[in-house]
Protein backbone atom coordinates (compact mmCIF):
# COMPACT_ATOMS: atom_id res chain seq x y z
CA UNK A 1 0.00 0.00 0.00
CA UNK A 2 1.49 3.74 -1.00
CA UNK A 3 0.20 6.20 1.23
CA UNK A 4 0.87 9.97 -0.08
CA UNK A 5 -0.24 12.92 2.00
CA UNK A 6 -1.53 15.53 -0.27
CA UNK A 7 -2.78 17.92 2.60
CA UNK A 8 -3.25 18.41 5.78
CA UNK A 9 0.42 17.31 7.23
CA UNK A 10 1.63 19.20 10.07
CA UNK A 11 -0.86 21.72 9.32
CA UNK A 12 -5.17 21.64 10.08
CA UNK A 13 -6.64 22.46 6.79
CA UNK A 14 -7.07 20.80 3.69
CA UNK A 15 -6.82 17.51 4.63
CA UNK A 16 -6.00 15.28 1.29
CA UNK A 17 -4.27 11.75 1.43
CA UNK A 18 -4.18 9.62 -1.56
CA UNK A 19 -3.78 5.47 -0.93
CA UNK A 20 -2.87 3.26 -3.66
CA UNK A 21 -3.81 -0.71 -2.85
CA UNK A 22 -1.17 -3.48 -4.17
CA UNK A 23 -4.07 -4.03 -6.76
CA UNK A 24 -3.93 -0.24 -8.45
CA UNK A 25 -7.11 1.00 -6.52
CA UNK A 26 -6.31 4.79 -6.36
CA UNK A 27 -8.25 6.22 -3.23
CA UNK A 28 -8.59 9.56 -1.91
CA UNK A 29 -9.59 10.85 1.90
CA UNK A 30 -10.74 14.15 1.64
CA UNK A 31 -9.78 16.81 -0.43
CA UNK A 32 -10.25 20.23 1.68
CA UNK A 33 -9.14 23.81 1.77
CA UNK A 34 -7.48 25.46 4.56
CA UNK A 35 -8.55 29.11 4.81
CA UNK A 36 -5.87 31.51 6.66
CA UNK A 37 -6.81 34.82 9.01
CA UNK A 38 -6.39 37.23 6.18
CA UNK A 39 -8.74 34.71 4.34
CA UNK A 40 -6.43 33.35 1.56
CA UNK A 41 -7.57 30.19 0.25
CA UNK A 42 -5.06 27.47 0.37
CA UNK A 43 -5.97 23.59 -1.46
CA UNK A 44 -4.14 20.54 -1.33
CA UNK A 45 -1.55 19.40 -3.58
CA UNK A 46 -2.83 18.24 -7.02
CA UNK A 47 -4.08 14.87 -7.66
CA UNK A 48 -5.64 13.73 -11.43
CA UNK A 49 -9.26 13.22 -11.01
CA UNK A 50 -9.44 11.19 -14.17
CA UNK A 51 -6.84 8.88 -12.23
CA UNK A 52 -8.86 8.58 -9.53
CA UNK A 53 -11.13 5.20 -8.77
CA UNK A 54 -12.93 6.70 -5.52
CA UNK A 55 -13.18 9.56 -3.33
CA UNK A 56 -13.81 9.46 0.42
CA UNK A 57 -15.20 12.21 2.21
CA UNK A 58 -15.40 11.95 5.83
CA UNK A 59 -17.12 14.78 6.89
CA UNK A 60 -18.89 18.12 6.10
CA UNK A 61 -16.56 20.91 7.33
CA UNK A 62 -14.66 22.96 4.18
CA UNK A 63 -11.15 21.78 5.63
CA UNK A 64 -11.89 17.99 4.50
CA UNK A 65 -14.63 19.15 1.87
CA UNK A 66 -13.94 22.33 0.11
CA UNK A 67 -11.50 21.22 -2.85
CA UNK A 68 -14.01 18.05 -3.79
CA UNK A 69 -16.02 19.74 -6.24
CA UNK A 70 -12.27 20.49 -8.37
CA UNK A 71 -12.49 16.76 -9.05
CA UNK A 72 -15.30 17.50 -11.02
CA UNK A 73 -14.89 20.02 -13.40
CA UNK A 74 -13.37 18.01 -16.01
CA UNK A 75 -14.35 14.36 -14.34
CA UNK A 76 -16.85 12.61 -12.41
CA UNK A 77 -15.07 10.42 -9.43
CA UNK A 78 -17.09 7.68 -8.17
CA UNK A 79 -17.27 9.98 -4.20
CA UNK A 80 -18.14 8.18 -0.73
CA UNK A 81 -19.93 9.93 1.93
CA UNK A 82 -23.39 9.31 3.99
CA UNK A 83 -26.37 11.38 3.68
CA UNK A 84 -25.71 13.80 6.20
CA UNK A 85 -22.47 14.77 5.04
CA UNK A 86 -23.98 15.45 1.42
CA UNK A 87 -26.46 17.78 3.12
CA UNK A 88 -23.84 19.70 5.26
CA UNK A 89 -22.15 19.79 2.48
CA UNK A 90 -24.47 21.66 0.37
CA UNK A 91 -24.54 24.40 2.43
CA UNK A 92 -20.96 25.08 3.51
CA UNK A 93 -19.73 24.28 0.02
CA UNK A 94 -22.41 27.04 -1.43
CA UNK A 95 -21.83 29.44 1.30
CA UNK A 96 -17.73 29.37 0.35
CA UNK A 97 -18.87 30.12 -3.02
CA UNK A 98 -20.79 33.14 -1.98
CA UNK A 99 -18.22 34.38 0.13
CA UNK A 100 -15.00 33.71 -2.09
CA UNK A 101 -16.06 32.74 -5.70
CA UNK A 102 -13.72 34.99 -7.51
CA UNK A 103 -11.14 33.32 -5.75
CA UNK A 104 -12.09 29.45 -6.25
CA UNK A 105 -11.77 27.05 -9.38
CA UNK A 106 -15.34 25.77 -9.46
CA UNK A 107 -18.86 27.33 -8.86
CA UNK A 108 -22.34 25.77 -7.97
CA UNK A 109 -22.61 23.32 -11.11
CA UNK A 110 -19.48 21.57 -9.77
CA UNK A 111 -20.73 21.06 -6.34
CA UNK A 112 -24.47 19.83 -7.03
CA UNK A 113 -22.63 17.70 -9.99
CA UNK A 114 -20.67 16.39 -7.37
CA UNK A 115 -23.01 15.83 -4.07
CA UNK A 116 -25.85 15.16 -6.58
CA UNK A 117 -23.87 11.85 -8.36
CA UNK A 118 -22.36 10.63 -4.77
CA UNK A 119 -23.15 7.40 -3.04
CA UNK A 120 -24.89 7.91 0.24
CA UNK A 121 -23.14 4.92 1.89
CA UNK A 122 -24.37 3.53 6.11
CA UNK A 123 -22.10 3.29 8.56
CA UNK A 124 -21.10 -0.01 8.93
CA UNK A 125 -21.61 -0.87 4.99
CA UNK A 126 -19.34 -2.44 3.05
CA UNK A 127 -18.31 -1.13 -0.46
CA UNK A 128 -15.75 -2.37 -2.60
CA UNK A 129 -13.92 -0.01 -4.77
CA UNK A 130 -11.20 -2.85 -7.18
CA UNK A 131 -9.36 -4.87 -4.50
CA UNK A 132 -10.53 -2.87 -1.63
CA UNK A 133 -13.15 -2.95 0.71
CA UNK A 134 -14.06 0.42 2.32
CA UNK A 135 -16.28 0.87 5.34
CA UNK A 136 -17.58 3.64 7.21
CA UNK A 137 -17.85 3.91 10.71
CA UNK A 138 -18.96 6.75 13.04
CA UNK A 139 -16.80 9.49 13.93
CA UNK A 140 -19.07 10.84 16.80
CA UNK A 141 -17.79 14.81 15.22
CA UNK A 142 -20.62 16.16 13.58
CA UNK A 143 -23.84 14.33 12.33
CA UNK A 144 -23.06 11.90 9.65
CA UNK A 145 -19.15 12.39 10.28
CA UNK A 146 -16.96 9.05 9.78
CA UNK A 147 -14.02 7.29 10.22
CA UNK A 148 -12.63 5.24 7.42
CA UNK A 149 -11.56 1.91 7.32
CA UNK A 150 -9.83 0.21 4.20
CA UNK A 151 -9.10 -3.25 3.75
CA UNK A 152 -6.85 -5.27 1.09
CA UNK A 153 -3.46 -6.69 1.25
CA UNK A 154 -3.18 -4.06 4.23
CA UNK A 155 -5.66 -2.43 6.18
CA UNK A 156 -6.26 1.04 7.01
CA UNK A 157 -7.82 3.22 9.45
CA UNK A 158 -8.31 7.19 9.01
CA UNK A 159 -9.86 8.91 11.99
CA UNK A 160 -10.96 12.26 9.92
CA UNK A 161 -12.26 14.20 12.73
CA UNK A 162 -13.44 12.44 15.64
CA UNK A 163 -13.88 12.15 19.27
CA UNK A 164 -14.94 9.95 21.74
CA UNK A 165 -16.47 11.93 23.93
CA UNK A 166 -20.50 12.09 24.55
CA UNK A 167 -21.82 15.66 23.69
CA UNK A 168 -25.34 16.74 23.96
CA UNK A 169 -25.98 16.24 20.21
CA UNK A 170 -23.20 13.10 19.45
CA UNK A 171 -22.83 10.00 21.52
CA UNK A 172 -19.34 10.16 20.47
CA UNK A 173 -16.76 7.41 18.22
CA UNK A 174 -17.14 3.92 17.50
CA UNK A 175 -13.83 2.67 18.32
CA UNK A 176 -12.49 -0.43 15.86
CA UNK A 177 -10.85 -3.46 17.42
CA UNK A 178 -6.90 -3.32 16.50
CA UNK A 179 -5.36 -5.61 13.69
CA UNK A 180 -4.52 -2.72 11.35
CA UNK A 181 -1.54 -2.46 9.01
CA UNK A 182 -2.14 1.83 9.23
CA UNK A 183 -3.72 3.92 11.61
CA UNK A 184 -3.80 7.75 10.26
CA UNK A 185 -5.03 9.70 13.11
CA UNK A 186 -5.67 13.76 14.10
CA UNK A 187 -3.80 15.66 16.52
CA UNK A 188 -5.51 18.61 16.83
CA UNK A 189 -5.59 18.16 20.85
CA UNK A 190 -2.49 15.69 21.51
CA UNK A 191 -0.78 18.48 23.91
CA UNK A 192 -3.87 19.32 25.07
CA UNK A 193 -7.01 17.49 28.08
CA UNK A 194 -10.13 18.93 27.54
CA UNK A 195 -12.08 20.03 30.82
CA UNK A 196 -15.01 17.88 31.50
CA UNK A 197 -18.04 18.34 29.37
CA UNK A 198 -20.03 18.95 31.85
CA UNK A 199 -17.75 21.33 33.98
CA UNK A 200 -17.95 23.27 30.96
CA UNK A 201 -21.78 23.56 29.95
CA UNK A 202 -22.60 24.43 33.84
CA UNK A 203 -19.68 27.05 33.49
CA UNK A 204 -21.35 28.19 30.20
CA UNK A 205 -25.08 28.03 31.52
CA UNK A 206 -24.04 30.30 34.79
CA UNK A 207 -22.37 33.32 32.64
CA UNK A 208 -24.89 33.51 30.39
CA UNK A 209 -27.67 33.68 32.87
CA UNK A 210 -25.51 36.44 34.91
CA UNK A 211 -25.70 38.24 31.54
CA UNK A 212 -29.10 38.00 30.77
CA UNK A 213 -30.06 38.72 34.62
CA UNK A 214 -28.09 41.83 34.52
CA UNK A 215 -30.14 43.14 31.61
CA UNK A 216 -27.60 42.30 28.96
CA UNK A 217 -27.46 40.92 25.89
CA UNK A 218 -25.66 37.36 25.97
CA UNK A 219 -23.68 36.74 22.48
CA UNK A 220 -22.45 33.35 21.44
CA UNK A 221 -20.71 32.98 18.36
CA UNK A 222 -21.26 29.76 17.25
CA UNK A 223 -20.22 27.17 13.63
CA UNK A 224 -23.33 26.87 12.23
CA UNK A 225 -22.94 23.28 12.09
CA UNK A 226 -23.22 21.03 15.37
CA UNK A 227 -21.77 23.72 17.57
CA UNK A 228 -24.89 26.21 17.63
CA UNK A 229 -27.28 23.69 18.20
CA UNK A 230 -25.37 22.58 20.61
CA UNK A 231 -25.21 25.38 22.64
CA UNK A 232 -29.07 25.54 22.05
CA UNK A 233 -29.58 21.67 23.70
CA UNK A 234 -27.12 22.45 26.41
CA UNK A 235 -29.43 25.54 27.64
CA UNK A 236 -32.51 23.51 27.39
CA UNK A 237 -31.50 20.44 29.17
CA UNK A 238 -30.18 22.85 32.32
CA UNK A 239 -33.06 24.31 31.96
CA UNK A 240 -32.15 28.03 31.47
CA UNK A 241 -35.21 30.19 31.80
CA UNK A 242 -34.87 33.25 29.59
CA UNK A 243 -34.98 33.67 26.21
CA UNK A 244 -32.96 32.46 23.57
CA UNK A 245 -32.35 33.60 19.85
CA UNK A 246 -30.46 31.43 16.75
CA UNK A 247 -29.79 33.34 13.46
CA UNK A 248 -28.04 32.88 10.45
CA UNK A 249 -27.34 29.49 8.48
CA UNK A 250 -27.51 27.60 11.98
CA UNK A 251 -30.78 27.74 11.75
CA UNK A 252 -31.31 25.89 8.59
CA UNK A 253 -28.57 23.24 9.78
CA UNK A 254 -31.12 23.08 12.60
CA UNK A 255 -33.99 22.14 10.53
CA UNK A 256 -32.25 20.01 8.01
CA UNK A 257 -30.72 17.92 11.70
CA UNK A 258 -34.44 17.56 12.50
CA UNK A 259 -34.48 15.96 8.83
CA UNK A 260 -31.73 14.03 9.37
CA UNK A 261 -32.63 12.60 12.79
CA UNK A 262 -30.86 8.78 12.32
CA UNK A 263 -27.95 11.02 12.33
CA UNK A 264 -28.22 12.62 15.25
CA UNK A 265 -28.11 11.06 18.82
CA UNK A 266 -29.38 13.43 21.19
CA UNK A 267 -32.46 14.16 18.81
CA UNK A 268 -35.46 13.81 21.36
CA UNK A 269 -33.50 16.99 23.00
CA UNK A 270 -32.59 18.43 20.19
CA UNK A 271 -36.37 18.85 19.20
CA UNK A 272 -37.15 20.20 22.72
CA UNK A 273 -34.61 22.92 22.23
CA UNK A 274 -35.93 23.95 19.52
CA UNK A 275 -39.27 24.71 20.62
CA UNK A 276 -37.50 26.69 22.98
CA UNK A 277 -35.28 28.42 20.55
CA UNK A 278 -37.07 31.56 18.49
CA UNK A 279 -35.43 32.02 14.82
CA UNK A 280 -34.50 35.95 13.96
CA UNK A 281 -36.36 36.77 11.05
CA UNK A 282 -35.36 40.44 9.60
CA UNK A 283 -33.72 42.75 10.41
CA UNK A 284 -35.68 45.04 12.62
CA UNK A 285 -35.79 41.86 14.72
CA UNK A 286 -31.51 41.62 14.91
CA UNK A 287 -31.68 45.37 16.00
CA UNK A 288 -34.26 44.80 18.82
CA UNK A 289 -32.30 41.65 19.69
CA UNK A 290 -29.35 43.97 20.17
CA UNK A 291 -30.49 45.51 23.22
CA UNK A 292 -32.76 42.73 24.62
CA UNK A 293 -31.97 40.74 27.79
CA UNK A 294 -31.85 37.60 26.18
CA UNK A 295 -28.98 34.63 24.76
CA UNK A 296 -28.14 35.50 20.99
CA UNK A 297 -26.44 32.39 19.32
CA UNK A 298 -25.16 33.08 15.87
CA UNK A 299 -22.11 32.36 13.60
CA UNK A 300 -19.41 32.94 12.67
CA UNK A 301 -17.66 31.41 15.51
CA UNK A 302 -14.62 32.83 15.35
CA UNK A 303 -16.76 36.31 13.91
CA UNK A 304 -15.27 35.97 10.59
CA UNK A 305 -18.75 37.22 9.16
CA UNK A 306 -22.28 36.32 9.61
CA UNK A 307 -24.55 38.27 11.92
CA UNK A 308 -22.56 37.51 14.52
CA UNK A 309 -20.22 40.25 13.54
CA UNK A 310 -22.91 42.71 13.54
CA UNK A 311 -24.40 41.37 16.92
CA UNK A 312 -20.96 42.05 18.57
CA UNK A 313 -20.51 45.42 17.63
CA UNK A 314 -23.70 46.12 19.14
CA UNK A 315 -22.77 44.95 22.64
CA UNK A 316 -18.95 45.80 22.40
CA UNK A 317 -19.46 48.52 24.21
CA UNK A 318 -22.47 47.46 27.00
CA UNK A 319 -20.28 46.44 30.37
CA UNK A 320 -24.15 44.71 31.07
CA UNK A 321 -23.57 42.56 27.74
CA UNK A 322 -21.27 39.16 26.88
CA UNK A 323 -19.42 37.57 24.11
CA UNK A 324 -18.82 34.04 24.79
CA UNK A 325 -16.69 31.90 22.57
CA UNK A 326 -17.64 28.09 22.25
CA UNK A 327 -14.80 27.15 20.50
CA UNK A 328 -11.35 27.57 19.92
CA UNK A 329 -10.41 30.86 18.25
CA UNK A 330 -7.80 30.80 15.37
CA UNK A 331 -4.48 33.63 15.66
CA UNK A 332 -5.02 36.52 13.71
CA UNK A 333 -9.12 35.87 13.62
CA UNK A 334 -11.28 38.53 14.79
CA UNK A 335 -12.47 36.49 17.45
CA UNK A 336 -9.16 35.73 18.73
CA UNK A 337 -8.86 39.64 19.20
CA UNK A 338 -11.18 40.11 21.10
CA UNK A 339 -10.43 37.06 23.23
CA UNK A 340 -7.14 37.85 23.80
CA UNK A 341 -7.21 41.64 23.08
CA UNK A 342 -10.19 42.70 23.71
CA UNK A 343 -10.54 44.94 20.38
CA UNK A 344 -12.91 44.43 17.98
CA UNK A 345 -12.24 45.06 14.17
CA UNK A 346 -15.57 45.66 12.66
CA UNK A 347 -16.39 47.72 9.45
CA UNK A 348 -12.85 49.23 9.05
CA UNK A 349 -12.44 50.30 12.32
CA UNK A 350 -11.17 49.15 16.18
CA UNK A 351 -13.58 49.01 18.84
CA UNK A 352 -12.25 48.44 22.78
CA UNK A 353 -14.48 45.73 24.13
CA UNK A 354 -15.89 46.74 27.65
CA UNK A 355 -18.89 43.26 27.62
CA UNK A 356 -17.81 40.53 29.28
CA UNK A 357 -15.49 38.49 27.07
CA UNK A 358 -14.79 34.15 27.96
CA UNK A 359 -14.48 30.75 26.52
CA UNK A 360 -15.70 27.49 27.25
CA UNK A 361 -14.31 25.41 24.57
CA UNK A 362 -16.66 22.46 23.30
CA UNK A 363 -14.47 20.55 21.45
CA UNK A 364 -15.48 18.39 18.76
CA UNK A 365 -12.01 16.94 18.59
CA UNK A 366 -10.48 14.20 21.05
CA UNK A 367 -8.17 15.31 23.31
CA UNK A 368 -4.76 14.25 24.36
CA UNK A 369 -6.23 11.52 26.76
CA UNK A 370 -9.07 10.49 24.19
CA UNK A 371 -6.29 10.12 21.20
CA UNK A 372 -3.74 7.96 23.32
CA UNK A 373 -6.69 5.81 24.71
CA UNK A 374 -8.19 4.88 21.26
CA UNK A 375 -4.29 4.61 19.68
CA UNK A 376 -3.96 2.07 22.74
CA UNK A 377 -7.01 0.44 21.49
CA UNK A 378 -6.41 0.65 17.73
CA UNK A 379 -3.03 0.85 17.21
CA UNK A 380 -1.08 -2.01 18.18
CA UNK A 381 1.44 -3.34 15.37
CA UNK A 382 0.52 -1.21 13.29
CA UNK A 383 2.20 1.99 11.86
CA UNK A 384 1.10 5.48 12.72
CA UNK A 385 0.86 8.56 11.25
CA UNK A 386 -0.31 11.77 12.89
CA UNK A 387 -2.21 14.47 10.70
CA UNK A 388 -4.26 17.46 10.63
CA UNK A 389 -2.74 19.57 13.64
CA UNK A 390 0.27 21.69 14.14
CA UNK A 391 3.21 20.59 13.41
CA UNK A 392 4.26 20.48 17.34
CA UNK A 393 1.10 18.56 18.20
CA UNK A 394 1.80 15.80 15.15
CA UNK A 395 5.15 15.58 16.56
CA UNK A 396 3.99 14.99 20.01
CA UNK A 397 1.72 12.23 18.77
CA UNK A 398 4.14 10.65 16.99
CA UNK A 399 6.30 10.74 19.98
CA UNK A 400 3.96 9.34 22.12
CA UNK A 401 3.28 6.70 20.14
CA UNK A 402 6.78 5.24 19.37
CA UNK A 403 7.34 5.41 23.09
CA UNK A 404 4.32 4.11 24.52
CA UNK A 405 2.74 1.68 22.10
CA UNK A 406 6.50 0.92 20.68
CA UNK A 407 5.14 0.89 17.52
CA UNK A 408 6.71 2.90 14.36
CA UNK A 409 4.92 6.66 13.85
CA UNK A 410 5.98 9.80 12.06
CA UNK A 411 4.34 12.95 11.40
CA UNK A 412 4.60 12.93 7.79
CA UNK A 413 5.14 16.83 5.78
CA UNK A 414 3.21 17.81 2.48
CA UNK A 415 3.90 15.62 -0.15
CA UNK A 416 5.66 12.43 1.50
CA UNK A 417 4.86 9.36 0.33
CA UNK A 418 5.18 6.04 2.31
CA UNK A 419 4.60 2.22 1.32
CA UNK A 420 3.48 -0.51 3.77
Amino acid sequence: MEIRFLGGAREVGRSAILVKSKGGARILLDYGVKVDPEDEIHFPMHVSPKDLDAVVLTHAHLDHSGAIPMLFVSASPRLIATEATYRQSEYLLNDMIKLNGDRLFFGELEVRKALGKGERVNFNETVRVKDVEIELIDAGHIPGSAQVILNSDKTLLYTGDFTTVKTRLMDGADVPSGGFDVVITESTYAREDHQPRRELERALVEQLRETVESGGTALVPAFSVSRSQEVAMILRALNFPHDVYMDGMAKELTNLYLELEEFVDGIDLLGQAVKRVRYVRGRRMRERLSSEAAVVISPAGMLQGGPAVYYARAVAEREDSSITFVSFQVPGTPGEAVLSRKVLEADGESVTVRSKVSQFRLSGHAGRKELHDYLRRTAEGARVFAVHGEPESCAELARWAREELGTEAVDPELGAVYEV
